[in-house]
């Protein structure tokens, strides 16, 4: 308690040192926090958009199938497959499954007066499509598929590249089975605005059995088995047990995060970014500390001299000054909590309109126009653990090097 007492006085001596070092740490603090919350929010809302419009949980289908999709390719039809009973009943026994959906997905240039437009064309199942999808809520035109009729759906901005509305006329041409051209035609049923960039401009949707018979298919045969789950914690190990079930079938599982490559990067790349930040703020404060404990020596060379004639050892100087660089850190860490906490809080309830810096759409990031930030609890816990460590290691070796002046020397200051 003495040695605190006495590193506490310290500490406000130089008010001047302690406050500049400290708002170094704060601002390394607030910037962490604010960059983690806007990172975790934009990964909530994209991934919940990918979920929810474009790829589920878990999607199953031919290893070739995905290998031509995420290569851009035209979207082999003879990858597609008849799902036998043992795959249903599998899946329908997965622990924490709420739906599962066909889909028949192709590829077709979109024809409407004298332009053209390559797209994806997502064949479904109307009486299933809803537990696992949501796109039909975003519907502003016009009504979703239902039945077999021969109508399709589109996307806002592939409406607005055309000029379309619900009721005009289209083509869509495309290769059968065979290798032959055909096309389909008839009226826009419908039009959806979701917050999917590629999802609004290059996909179609068409009843399925409308679709096998164009394309010359036998009516059962899908291009994936897509599958919603309670979580995506559990997707993820579900996927995997899936894999392993299904594993020398010819068949891929696929969760979320394994379709979503793109965001998967630039997760990877913005957490990157954030901690490098992070660690110059910390660098430039760790150097600050260890000045401050040089100088505070410097200054107070007498003072040391003086403890260790009363009969402080070498070990309880050395705490008294990692003591001071605790307290710099704790004060540090401590402002930035209660910031960050603001800036987090403004962040979740208010967002921040992203119009004004980039368009997000043009990178295919599929997000509406505000991202919201997500609270973290344990981020404001460990951020302020960390900095204070960082200061307690910063001062370790300065600490040591001024405990070890001779008392008789540093009472004569020489």
């Amino acid at each position: 308690m003495y040695l605190l007492k006495i590193a506490f006085r310290n500490l406000f001596r130089r008010r001047g040192r302690t406050l500049i070092l400290s708002l170094i740490l704060t601002l390394a603090v607030v910037f962490f926090l604010f960059m983690e919350s806007m990172m975790m929010g934009l990964m909530d809302i994209t991934f919940a958009n990918i979920i929810d419009l474009e790829t589920p949980h878990i999607e199953i289908g031919r290893e070739e199938f995905f290998l031509e999709a995420d290569e851009g390719n035209i979207l082999p039809l003879e990858e597609t497959f008849v799902p036998d009973d043992d795959m249903l009943m599998a899946i329908n026994e997965t622990q924490g499954v709420l739906g599962m959906t066909k889909v028949l997905d192709f590829s077709a240039d979109f024809i409407a007066g004298r332009h053209e437009f390559p797209v994806r064309v997502r064949a479904i199942d109307p009486l299933t499509f809803g537990e696992v999808f949501r796109n039909q809520e975003y519907l502003v035109e016009g009504e979703f598929i239902t039945g077999n009729g021969s109508g399709i759906v589109i996307g806002e901005r592939l409406a607005e590249f055309f000029d379309l509305q619900s009721g005009d006329f289209f083509t869509l041409r495309f290769q059968d089975r065979r290798g032959a051209f055909n096309t389909m035609q008839g009226d826009v049923k419908g039009i959806v605005s979701v917050p999917h960039p590629d999802m609004n401009l290059g996909t179609v949707f068409v009843a399925k059995e409308q679709a096998t018979k164009a394309l010359n298919l036998q009516e059962d045969k899908v291009s994936q088995i897509m599958v919603r789950m309670e979580n995506r914690d559990q997707a993820l190990t579900q996927a995997q047990k899936l894999g392993v079930e299904f594993a020398g079938r010819d068949y891929q599982v696929r969760s979320y995060r394994d379709a979503a490559e793109l965001l998967v990067a630039l997760e990877a790349w913005g957490y990157l970014e954030t901690y490098f930040i992070l660690a110059l703020f910390l660098l430039v404060g760790g150097i600050g500390i260890v000045s401050a404990i040089v100088l505070a020596a410097i200054e107070r060379v007498k003072e040391i001299g003086m403890m260790k004639a009363l009969g402080l050892k070498e070990n309880e100087i050395v705490r008294v000054f990692i003591l001071e660089a605790a307290g710099i850190g704790a004060i540090g860490s401590l402002i930035g909590c209660v910031l960050g906490a603001v800036v987090v809080y403004w962040l979740t309830f208010y967002g921040l309109d992203m119009e004004a810096f980039l368009d997000l759409g043009d990178l295919g990031v599929p997000m509406g126009d505000k991202l919201y930030g997500a609270w973290n609890t344990s981020s404001f816990v460990l951020i302020f653990i960390f900095v204070v460590a960082i200061a307690i290691i910063a001062s370790i070796i300065p600490s040591y090097w001024a405990a070890r002046k001779d008392p008789v020397e540093a009472i004569q200051h020489r």
